[in-house]
């Protein structure tokens, strides 16, 4: 919610930045408008999208619910490690 807050400023302040750099005597301070105003688009898009950290933990849980979904390879094929021990646990 507060990107989209965010976002909505930015645009006002944009079309501020616009407006102000079409005269000559305010193009430094449009400019300068304008800048923030992307700064502000920047600090949207980080509230808006989801932590790497959280992004990191969600692909292993995923992955772990994946590998315990697999079937087991063949008789020729070990599994090792926490796999074998997670096969264990599920009864395969």
């Amino acid at each position: 919610m507060a990107g989209v807050l965010i976002w909505l400023v930015a645009t006002v302040l944009l079309i501020v930045a616009l407006v102000l750099c079409l005269t000559v005597l305010l193009l430094p301070v449009g400019l300068l408008v304008g800048r923030v105003a992307l700064r502000l688009y920047r600090v949207g898009i980080r509230l808006l999208l989801p932590r790497p950290r959280d992004l990191s933990r969600g692909l292993r849980k995923e992955g772990r619910r994946w590998r315990r979904k697999v079937p087991l390879p063949g008789p020729s094929r070990k599994r090792s490690g926490w796999v074998t021990t997670t096969a264990r646990k599920l009864g395969r």
